[in-house]
């Protein structure tokens, strides 16, 4: 081939290339670009350690939001409480470095000693709640006695309350499922609710209303994980927001939150104030945000900037991106905990990880709907973006559980086994000294043993009279038998072939005919 025939060649090619690009894509083009990206996105879903994957993406991108938020809010945080500049940063930086020790002990965990943990934990839940609420050990800050000294990190009995009556919830159904004691709604609903009920009413009395919301989502993640009838299901859920409206309007400022929730400006220097303060925020930000750190609304404008509307200062510094990053990073943690629970064999990680997942969940939805105006203020704090001790504790140590429960996964322990046997474990692994994750075994059902029958009573004993021998009688009976049965066999002796019988009377013609001549 001759070089002007591949330089021609050359030129076509380049042309098309032009006018391909040119060429502007069809809606068949594109359609075929979302099925190839979702079909590499189902195959990564495949993967055997994607739950830990997405998990840590989902934990990592929380945590980041939380530390950025604490920066950019510190200077007036710590205005407000007439502390330091840098005091929320430093509380900040304490709790996350007891947080992550916290987080990695319970990755490390195996599902049987979490179950080992359930009770002791729900016997210093309560025992904390019940010091928290007398004068003296509980410390009163903005009505409320929900705090107890412990020095430099002030602890908050109700957070701990919340993942012990979650490990404690989860273990009960468990062994009421081993036991096949489901069946009936007693058995369901006892002991689980009245412990629950126990728990929020000592709540209720610091007093701490979204402490207590949190509490019910986490009766209604058990009960909706365990499999619980539609009929009981709705019942309790009607049961239960009846409670919370109860507990709502018993209060002063609660009713009077509750009543300008639908229209906030109607009273917005009074009990609509939080709600205009926070849309006045996210408002401002438009959809770049004005750059983080550079808000004003934080400074006395904002209340709790720090904590409780912690979302609206995301939405003014970093705009309508900001807010949906973390929309997104909240949507991935509620599928990949839900995603936890389905693929999970044992029963108490499938239970517990639903549970939790509702639980965060629901709380994130509960802070973003009262700082958006779509539902009343209930003072939730954001989980991991929102500065709190025992809070951020707490939400670490969810995060451990759920990163074991993920590496407990039958597709999870294969691989782990695999790679054990083959000697080559990952270096993250050997860094992190993890444990190799063992299968679930069921427990074997003990049978019921049957009740005892009552021995037989003895027997009166009677007067015995010494045998005699008696002389044999024939019994009419058997002697008629036996002669039937002769009679049978002469009667088949007299019996003779018709053949035979016309040969002896033909031989005794012949011999007659002999005799005669």
């Amino acid at each position: 081939m001759s070089t002007t025939s591949l330089q021609g060649a050359g030129d076509t090619a380049k042309q098309k290339n032009r006018q391909g690009r040119n060429t502007p894509t069809t809606f068949s083009g594109r359609w075929d670009g979302v099925r190839r990206t979702a079909g590499r996105g189902r195959s990564y879903l495949s993967h055997p350690n994607a739950s830990l994957h997405l998990l840590a993406v989902a934990g990592a991108g929380l945590l980041g939001f939380g530390v950025l938020m604490s920066v950019s809010t510190t200077i007036s945080a710590g205005r407000e409480a007439d502390v330091g500049m840098w005091s929320q940063i430093v509380k900040e930086g304490l709790f996350v470095g007891v947080g992550l020790p916290i987080m990695y002990i319970a990755a490390r965990m195996s599902v049987r000693t979490m179950r080992r943990l359930a009770y002791p934990a729900l016997l210093f839940a309560l025992f904390t709640l019940f010091a928290v609420l007398i004068p003296g050990i509980g410390v009163m800050n903005y009505d409320a006695r929900r705090w107890i000294d412990l020095g430099p990190v002030p602890f908050q009995p109700s957070e701990f309350a919340k993942l012990a009556v979650l490990l404690w919830g989860a273990d009960l159904l468990v062994r009421k499922q081993q036991r096949d004691t489901l069946r009936t709604a007693r058995h369901v609903f006892v002991p689980l609710v009245p412990i629950f009920a126990l728990v929020a009413a000592l709540v209720m009395a610091e007093p701490d209303l979204g402490t207590t919301i949190c509490l019910l989502m986490i009766l209604v993640g058990l009960l909706w994980t365990v499999g619980l009838p539609l009929r009981y299901f709705t019942g309790i859920v009607v049961l239960l927001a009846g409670a919370v409206t109860f507990l709502a309007v018993t209060e002063s400022y609660r009713l009077e939150r509750l009543l300008t929730f639908t229209d906030p400006f109607k009273d917005k220097e009074g009990a609509g104030y939080h709600t205009v303060e926070g849309l006045y925020a996210l408002a401002s930000g438009g959809v770049y945000g004005v750059g983080l750190g550079n808000g004003t609304s934080k400074y006395s404008w904002v209340p709790n900037a720090n904590t409780d509307y912690v979302f609206s200062v995301i939405g003014e510094e970093l705009g309508l991106i900001g807010t949906i990053a973390v929309l997104l990073l909240f949507a991935l943690f509620a599928f990949t905990g839900l995603r936890i629970a389905r693929r999970s064999v044992d029963p108490f990680a499938k239970l517990a990880a639903g549970a939790a997942t509702i639980w965060i969940s629901g709380q994130a939805i509960v802070n973003v709907g009262y700082v958006t105006a779509l539902l009343p203020v209930t003072g939730i704090p954001l989980p991991f973006i929102s500065a709190g001790g025992t809070s951020l504790i707490a939400t670490f140590t969810m995060f451990g559980m759920l990163f074991s429960f993920a590496r407990h996964e039958p597709a999870a322990i294969a691989v782990a086994q695999r790679h054990s046997r083959c000697g080559d474990v990952g270096l993250l692994t050997r860094l992190l000294r993890m444990p190799q994750p063992k299968k679930y075994v069921a427990p074997k059902k003990a049978q019921r043993k049957a009740p005892a029958r009552p021995a037989p009573a003895a027997a009166k004993p009677t007067r015995t009279r010494p045998a005699t021998a008696r002389p044999a009688v024939s019994r009419p009976a058997a002697a008629s038998a036996a002669g039937r049965r002769q009679s049978q066999q002469h009667s088949n002796q007299r019996r003779v072939d018709p053949a035979r019988a016309d040969q002896r009377r033909t031989g005794q013609r012949r011999d007659n005919q002999r005799r005669g001549a």
